[in-house]
């Protein structure tokens, strides 16, 4: 509904206020500066540049949309300058006044935790700003003596259906039209499976076939968690399967893309990338750091360097990134070298509002990341650290569970699969301290799938994790949980 209808109605109402929340339409512009990917979900929430009551608001909402559209990146900066391309500058209060205003919202809120609390705000206001019109409207009708009572009625319920329907934001689907939907999945696959001689993964490979059987391969959307506690290997495992998957994309591509993005926030690149070396050459990796190898390993190690070279790894080792960076470094991955996967080395070091409990601090990074991976299309996979009831239970009940996720059960419930790596302890009780330690990892949930145990070895001199049993394994004899 428009400014100039509702001053129709303003005109037989001295001194009306239209409802509106310009605090509120600030603090959603502002949220979606601080962190553009809440985007999609206001989106849904606000369709319509127009339910916005401010004029100048409803020519931001509009240059944000036309950017993500375009696959820009949204920031106050690029909303101005989209706003002088389409000539509405001077409508927004001239171009100095609007660089401080769009300044002045993209600082003032902290984070963008309640950008669909604010687009609700907006949203709520707007459908009573409809309402009133439209009654407006019902009642001039009313009072028409050429109308029939039918033809109002009929009016009014069809208004109050459309306003209703505003009020939901989520789609709803006839039961025969996903049967349709779930038919056309079933065949596709059918016919990739029959065209692959059915051995090929419909998902990601992890590089080991014991976990694939279990994954059938990591699905784009999927956020995957990868639990122990310090030292057990966690980090070492996420760099294992970053290097497969990079490797597989290497041999599987000709088009030279795909690869993974590795986001460290523990160790440097350079560290990261030692330790790929190491793994893959099967040279201590003690030794390298000290400078001990001797020629035999030296060489081993350029065979390693020549091998990876080929593979599109991509390490940011930022210290202290926050959801929104590691979204709008990922989405500019993706873009340009269409990467097939994000790692995170580890999920409780991503900053968030420091003036919210940890839980909820948590439980956002954790839902951030499961939409990252729903928006880009792509698996996530993503350290966490377990707590410290694992170490102070007793030696036969070590096993780690998925409560052992440490504080927040959001992890839990946005991951699609939790893998957890449990070290066996010897007889006397004590972990294993030799080169090779026996390792359970342990599918502990799979949202698609059975849930089990992986038997590997961790060849710590190396940071390599093998199967105990490395045989071959068909993906479709699927373990039974």
């Amino acid at each position: 509904m428009g400014r100039v209808e509702l001053s129709r109605v303003m005109a037989d109402e001295q001194g009306f206020i239209p409802p509106h929340s310009i605090e509120a339409e600030q603090a959603v512009l502002g949220a979606i500066f601080v962190d553009p990917g809440c985007l999609p979900e206001v989106s849904l929430i606000l369709k319509k540049p127009e339910m916005f009551w401010r004029a100048s608001h409803q020519h931001i909402y509009r240059a944000v949309q036309d950017l993500s559209a375009e696959g820009h990146e949204i920031d106050w900066v690029s909303v101005g300058e989209q706003l002088r391309k389409s000539g509405v500058i001077d409508q927004c209060g001239g171009s100095d006044a609007l660089h401080t205003y769009l300044s002045d919202m993209s600082h003032s809120v902290p984070s963008a935790y309640g950008a669909e609390r604010y687009a609700t705000i907006v949203r709520d206001r707007s459908l009573m700003r409809e309402i009133i019109l439209r009654a407006s409207d019902v009642r001039s009708m009313a009072m028409d003596e050429t109308k029939s009572p039918g033809d109002v009625i009929e009016k009014l319920e069809r208004d109050v259906f459309d306003i209703a329907a505003q009020r939901f934001h989520g789609e709803t689907h006839s039961v025969q039209m996903l049967i349709q939907k779930v038919m056309e999945q079933q065949s596709r696959m059918r016919e990739w499976r029959l065209s692959h001689d059915g051995h090929a993964l419909p998902g990601l490979s992890s590089g080991y076939s014991d976990l694939d059987a279990f994954t059938t391969g990591w699905k784009p959307g999927e956020l995957i968690v990868v639990g122990a506690r310090p030292g057990q290997g966690k980090t070492s495992l996420l760099l294992n399967l970053a290097e497969n998957m990079a490797l597989d994309a290497h041999n599987r591509r000709d088009d030279g893309k795909g690869g993974v993005l590795v986001f460290s926030l523990e160790m440097t690149g350079t560290e990261l990338v030692q330790r790929v070396i190491c793994a893959n050459a099967g040279v201590d990796l003690k030794k390298v750091k000290l400078g001990l190898y001797n020629k035999q390993e030296e060489a081993e190690l350029k065979e390693a360097t020549g091998r990876l070279a080929h593979a599109a790894i991509f390490v940011d080792d930022s210290f202290t990134l926050n959801l929104s960076e590691i979204r709008s470094k990922s989405r500019r991955m993706k873009e340009r070298h269409d990467i097939e996967c994000v790692f995170v080395d580890y999920l409780q070091l991503i900053k968030d509002n420091d003036r919210l409990d940890r839980h909820l601090q948590i439980g956002n990074i954790s839902r951030g990341l499961k939409a990252l991976a729903r928006e880009l299309n792509i698996p996530v996979i993503t350290a966490a650290q377990l707590n410290r009831g694992v170490e102070q239970r007793s030696s036969r009940e070590k096993r780690p569970m998925l409560s052992d996720l440490r504080e927040s059960g959001s992890i839990e419930q946005d991951a699609d699969q939790v893998l957890m790596i449990h070290k066996k302890e010897s007889e006397d009780g004590a972990i294993d301290t030799n080169e090779l330690a026996e390792i359970d990892l342990i599918v502990a949930k799979n949202r698609n799938g059975p849930t089990g145990d992986v038997e590997m070895l961790f060849r710590k001199r190396f940071t390599r994790f093998e199967l105990r049993q490395n045989v071959p394994t068909n993906w479709a004899t699927m373990p039974q949980s």
